[in-house]
């Protein structure tokens, strides 16, 4: 991890998947990560995918990205304590702003120039929001502009799906130019995106494409990013008897006149079959040695010295899952913790996340002017 990050801090995009069986530590691993990312002066962010926080619509992922963000030694989520004590004309904001003007869309420019000029607190607040991912309306910050310069800005039009890479563009730059070392970003149960459609799988895959393959010029600013995936994704969504992604998705793409895309989908299709990280499953004696320390941490934490047969709760526990070996073991000090007799405890399976495709029409994406006007009817209350 210390080459990863190093190469992350040196300027590279340096992004890996991460492969585990369920209930077996992936979600543990990822926040090991995180720490050890934050001791090295990188803003990390943590984000779990879900239906409501689809791979294939950055635009609703960004704004889960930014609440799960966490500068080095803040306890509060967010960034605009790195924002807000940066002074107009300063040669970091002019640097900040000649990013913006240059490389991103012009509305990223306007909502960052009315932030930097903006004396009004509300103002402020509303454009640190459109920075957040609470995306503000074209009308409102032309409105805006026009009160703060004099003038009515020429924005181009933006489309949601399309141009929300450019935010991660431009906080991965602002992390950078703050003097962080820069940023990591964890995504775990990216296997939901099995749960998609064909179509938004492959809208998933292509964004996954962008932070394994970044492209000249659209890449991200010192960032890393860490995708957790459930070892089920291969045989029932990549390689599966119902479904096999790794030639289907592609060979939709090609059908519908896509040839770039299609290539770049199984680019990542390719990378995610043979440049993964596994996570092993821990021997025997390294179980029973965290069982042992789970003990010791307890009986710290309640000051009491528990009479515990560890022989007998990992005969008890050998053949379940490591997440189902630990919440054993917790429950079972718990209760002889309380009630100071043997106690009874069971294991049962645990019950894995369903991959299957939505229904037809649930996860289909509303058309591009559509979603900019429900978005601009969502603000304007």
């Amino acid at each position: 991890m210390q080459h990863n990050l190093d190469a992350v801090e040196s300027g590279e995009n340096h992004s890996l998947v991460l492969k585990g069986d369920y209930g077996e530590g992936k979600t543990h691993f990822l926040n090991i990560v995180f720490n050890y990312a934050q001791q090295k002066n990188f803003a990390v962010s943590f984000v779990v995918l879900s239906k409501e926080t689809p791979f294939n619509r950055l635009d609703r992922v960004y704004p889960k990205v930014v609440a799960g963000t966490y500068l080095p030694g803040e306890q509060e989520p967010g960034f605009e304590m790195i924002l807000r004590d940066i002074r107009p004309g300063s040669d970091t904001a002019e640097k900040l702003l000649d990013f913006a003007r240059n490389e991103l869309h012009p509305k990223i420019f306007y909502v960052l120039q009315n932030y930097l000029m903006a004396g009004d607190t509300y103002q402020q607040y509303l454009l640190y929001g459109d920075l957040a991912g609470n995306w503000l309306p074209i009308s409102q910050l032309k409105s805006l502009n026009k009160l703060n310069f004099g003038r009515s800005a020429r924005i181009e039009r933006f489309r949601l799906k399309e141009n929300s890479w450019d935010y991660f563009r431009f906080l991965a730059y602002l992390f950078k130019m703050r003097g962080l070392a820069g940023w990591v970003i964890l995504f775990d149960e990216f296997e939901l995106v099995g749960t998609l459609g064909l179509i938004t799988r492959s809208e998933a895959y292509a964004n996954l494409a962008r932070f394994l393959f970044p492209e000249d010029g659209k890449k991200l600013t010192s960032t890393g990013a860490v995708f957790s995936i459930a070892s089920r994704f291969w045989l029932d969504i990549l390689l599966g008897e119902r479904r096999q992604d790794i030639e289907e998705v592609p060979n939709k793409l090609f059908l519908k006149g896509e040839r770039q895309k299609a290539e770049l989908v199984r680019r990542a299709l390719n990378a995610l079959l043979q440049n993964t990280v596994t996570l092993e499953t821990l021997p025997g004696r390294e179980v029973y040695r965290m069982l042992a320390a789970v003990k010791d941490l307890h009986s710290k934490a309640y000051g009491w010295e528990p009479d515990i047969d560890l022989e007998k709760i990992w005969e008890a526990t050998k053949h379940d899952r490591l997440r189902t070996k630990i919440r054993y073991m917790l429950e079972y000090l718990d209760l002889k913790y309380l009630y100071r007799e043997e106690p009874v405890v069971t294991t049962g399976d645990l019950e894995e996340t369903s991959l299957e495709e939505a229904p037809v029409g649930e996860n289909e994406d509303l058309p591009d002017d559509k979603e900019n006007l429900k978005t601009l009817f969502d603000n304007s209350f």
